[in-house]
């Protein structure tokens, strides 16, 4: 269910991001368009809470090899990062003026791709890639000091609101091109770097450690969850006016995800998304509710896949929506269309390739011939 929702979001915010560039600044469709994108800009986030929620709820209660963990977990990562970024490379060949079919240039920009996961929105897949490698001292660290598991998490909160305040206040006026090479990429790619993101998971971590404990009182506490999200959502518009109307912050910078509101603002619907699936989970088994369950299992299923694969749907849907002519209103009230057509899309892609053996691994499906049994899924496991 939360992937379901969380895998949506993703597709809604690249959705109004290519609605929102095509209107004029302070046109009333800008503004709404850009205040739709920061209340759907929580999924990076609650992505990476997900992630280090059930790695630890797997592993942190028994022991296990790291050199196995690494193995298994680094691979099911690994290969779609090398397949999709050469899928994107290529694709970008089919549509790309300046892209140039030789040796030298495909080696560059393969190279590159893998380095600095600039392809896209394969920054995930890295960070991830990065959680895994760390994880192991993490978990050593959470079971040493399990006392002070709250002050880890203040602590944790407090350092990743900091980091957002820099990062809106001065790294991202930094002119990079003035600093040594190897600092300047640290600015530039400061966005796929795990340091940037260590609150999720640590806030992942700790929900797994004391998953029945918050599961209690999550459920005898849902109305003030939900106030508090009403409240930070309220918050968050204040905070998008501020940035562009005080600050005078423009484009990207005004809907940057990296600023300190959406801290707290993408935990508190993290934890709204989870309680949605706690309570969904309670009646999704009911007779009347079996055809909506198969479908959120559908594409929770294949979430992966479909943060994988969208950017190619994304492509021929905008192709398609140009093909409409009429008043930026009439292309707004089409969106919701739009998202379907791109979330439907990506999802049967990534079922039908999933099911092809082997190839099913670059969308997280380890499908072999069918004398071997399937076994669980990258997007289940992350």
């Amino acid at each position: 269910m939360m992937r379901a929702c969380i895998i949506l979001g993703v597709i809604c915010v690249h959705i109004l991001s290519g609605f929102n560039v095509t209107t004029s600044a302070n046109s009333g469709l800008n503004i709404a368009s850009g205040i739709l994108i920061m209340t759907f800009h929580f999924t990076r986030e609650a992505f990476m809470f997900i992630t280090g929620l059930v790695l630890f709820y797997t592993y942190y209660d028994r022991s296990f090899s790291v050199l196995s963990f690494w193995r298994k977990r680094l691979l099911l990562i690994a290969i779609p990062y090398v397949a999709w970024t050469t899928i994107y490379i290529l694709f970008e060949g089919t549509y790309l003026t300046k892209f140039q079919w030789t040796r030298s240039y495909l080696t560059h920009e393969f190279v590159g791709g893998l380095l600095t996961a600039n392809q896209f929105f394969m920054y995930f897949l890295l960070v991830s890639m990065q959680l895994y490698v760390l994880f192991p001292l993490m978990v050593r660290f959470m079971r040493r000091y399990e006392r002070f598991h709250l002050w880890i998490f203040a602590f944790s909160f407090a350092i990743e609101v900091g980091i957002m305040v820099w990062n809106q206040a001065s790294l991202q006026f930094i002119n990079i091109y003035q600093l040594p090479t190897w600092l300047g990429d640290l600015v530039r790619y400061r966005d796929r770097i795990i340091f940037t993101y260590e609150f999720w998971f640590v806030a992942g971590a700790l929900m797994a450690i004391h998953y029945t404990k918050i599961k209690v009182w999550a459920l005898g506490h849902t109305r003030m969850v939900v106030s508090v999200l009403c409240g930070f959502w309220l918050a968050l518009f204040g905070f998008y006016f501020l940035n562009r109307f005080v600050f005078d912050l423009v484009g990207q910078r005004v809907l940057d995800t990296l600023q300190p509101i959406m801290v707290p603002y993408s935990f508190v619907v993290a934890l709204v998304l989870w309680l949605i699936g706690l309570k969904w989970h309670s009646v999704s088994k009911e007779p009347n509710m079996r055809a909506l369950s198969k479908v959120i299992r559908f594409f929770g299923g294949v979430s992966f896949g479909i943060f994988l694969i969208h950017p190619i749907a994304l492509h021929f849907v905008d192709k398609l929506s140009q093909l409409v002519h009429g008043p930026l209103g009439v292309h707004f009230a089409l969106l919701p269309l739009w998202i379907a057509m791109t979330y439907v899309l990506s999802g049967l892609a990534a079922y039908c390739i999933g099911k092809i053996p082997y190839i099913g691994y670059i969308v997280g499906e380890k499908a072999n011939w069918p004398r071997v049994q399937k076994s669980r899924t990258v997007s289940n496991a992350v």
